[in-house]
């Protein structure tokens, strides 16, 4: 018991209610939202590292890595307790890719490879009840924590609460960017350099200037727009630079990129410490 209040305090959060969103509430007031993300380790240890370590949501990216929805589940419930909002990746555009994730209790979708405005809509669409859209209703499971609810209450929170987003991720996207971020439900677009670096031409230059104009004609459609935006980042100092230029909602590095990093550095440590005695 002890322990876990040593834990509490260090984080100083409170598990999350399923109908509070406070990465979504956050965002429409303009505040700034970090989350962490993971393809290589999809676990409810590592939502709970990464809310202890302070990031406000915790974004599994289901296209590279190898989360199941039963992961999706056990990840969700973990982020929750640990006072994260859970946010998943699906693999693709399909409806029940997005609704799925929803169900299982991610709070959230951050839909991949998005072009169009018609994509984004779709999304929208699959990620919210009707009127709003067409999402199939369940409302005692993973989601509600097994809690009985009203469902008119719970329809009416959930369309507000769920945070529903695309990730813009090729040239085709940013020309579309404008009536991408117009569509009536959507909550934030996200930006991959690497993959849109890939598809203009300069693979892994996320840092080259046509990359960056692109981001910035991001950022400039989702305020003319109302919405929040922002790249997949890889240092603080990309937080920083990005969040002057308007960015609020970005998610950081993954877990083996912030694993390996910090093993490298360490590592580095004990063999300077330890010179030619070191195996």
């Amino acid at each position: 018991m002890k322990g876990n209040q040593n834990v509490a305090t260090v984080s100083g959060r409170d598990p999350i209610s399923p109908w509070v969103n406070p990465v979504t509430r956050a965002l429409r007031q303009g505040k700034v939202s970090i989350g962490s993300c993971s393809v290589a380790f999809p676990s409810a240890a590592a939502a709970q590292v990464f809310a202890v370590a302070g990031f406000s949501w915790h974004y599994v990216e289901m296209e590279h890595s190898q989360a199941s929805y039963a992961d999706i589940a056990h990840v969700c419930a973990a982020s929750k307790l640990a006072g994260i909002v859970p946010i998943a990746g699906p693999t693709s555009l399909e409806d029940h890719l997005i609704a799925r994730p929803l169900d299982a209790g991610a709070m959230g979708v951050v839909a991949p490879h998005v072009d169009s405005a018609e994509q984004a809509e779709q999304v929208v669409k699959w990620a919210k009840y009707p009127p709003i859209g067409k999402r199939g209703l369940i409302h005692l499971s993973d989601l509600t924590e097994f809690e009985m609810v009203d469902p008119a209450a719970w329809v009416e929170s959930q369309n507000k609460e769920i945070l529903a987003a695309v990730k813009v991720e090729s040239g085709k996207g940013i020309d579309e960017i404008e009536a991408i971020a117009a569509v009536p439900g959507l909550d934030a677009i996200l930006i991959g350099p690497g993959d849109l670096s890939a598809t203009l031409g300069i693979p892994g230059q996320t840092s080259h200037p046509h990359v960056r104009d692109c981001i910035q004609r991001m950022l400039d459609a989702v305020k003319r727009h109302g919405i929040a935006g922002g790249p997949h980042v890889g240092t603080p100092e990309e937080i920083a630079d990005w969040s002057e230029k308007g960015a609020t909602f970005m998610a950081y590095s993954f877990d083996a990129g912030m694993l390996l990093e910090t093993a490298m550095e360490d590592y580095a440590r004990t063999e300077a410490l330890l010179g030619d005695r070191l195996l």
